[in-house]
C-alpha cells in the first residue's frame, strides 16, 4: 500500500433483522431443511415444505418417513431456510400433532394449494416447538432463545 492509500475501515456488523422479518420469511419459504437424529447418531437432513402459525413450524410427511420415526428417539430438531450465505435456523423440539389438523389444514392449503386431510399418503403432522432461532450474514448477527410456556422470544443474553 502506498501512502496515498489509506486502510479501509472495517465495515460494521449490520444490526439483526428484527426477529418477526425472520419470521415472516421462514413462513413465506417455499420450503426449508429439516434436521433430525437417527436411533444411531448420525443425522438425516431433507428439504420439505412447512407452514409456520406464529408459535410452531408444521410439516406433513409419511407415518413411515425417516423424519417421523427418528421422533421415537431424539425430539431434537433443526429448521433452516435454504440459504447458506445468509442463514436462518430454527431449533427445537418436534412431536406428533395429529390434533393440528384443522388449525394447519387452511395453512397449507393457502401456501401449497394442498389439502393434507385428503391426502391419505402424508399422514403423519409434526410440530416443531422452537427452542432457540440463529441468523447471520446479510440479516446480521442474532440469536433468540423461545420460552415456549409463555409464548416470547427473547433476545441472547435476555433469557
Amino acid at each position: 500500500m502506498t501512502t496515498s492509500q489509506s486502510p479501509q475501515s472495517p465495515q460494521p456488523a449490520a444490526p439483526p433483522a428484527p426477529l418477526d422479518n425472520l419470521l415472516l420469511l421462514f413462513a413465506t419459504a417455499p420450503a426449508i431443511w429439516y434436521s433430525s437424529v437417527r436411533p444411531d447418531g448420525r443425522a438425516h437432513l431433507a428439504p420439505i415444505w412447512h407452514v409456520w402459525d406464529g408459535h410452531a413450524a408444521y410439516v406433513v410427511t409419511q407415518a413411515t418417513a425417516v423424519r417421523a420415526r427418528n421422533l421415537a428417539h431424539n425430539r431434537s430438531v433443526s429448521l433452516a431456510l435454504p440459504d447458506a450465505i445468509n442463514p436462518f435456523i430454527i431449533e427445537g423440539n418436534a412431536a406428533i400433532a395429529p390434533d393440528a389438523m384443522e388449525t394447519i389444514q387452511p395453512l397449507f392449503q393457502s401456501k401449497y394449494d394442498w389439502d393434507i386431510r385428503t391426502d391419505a399418503e402424508y399422514d403423519c403432522i409434526i410440530r416443531v416447538t422452537p427452542t432457540k432461532a440463529m441468523a447471520w450474514g446479510s440479516h446480521g448477527e442474532g440469536r433468540w432463545h423461545y420460552d415456549a410456556s409463555a409464548g416470547l422470544w427473547l433476545a441472547r443474553g435476555a433469557e
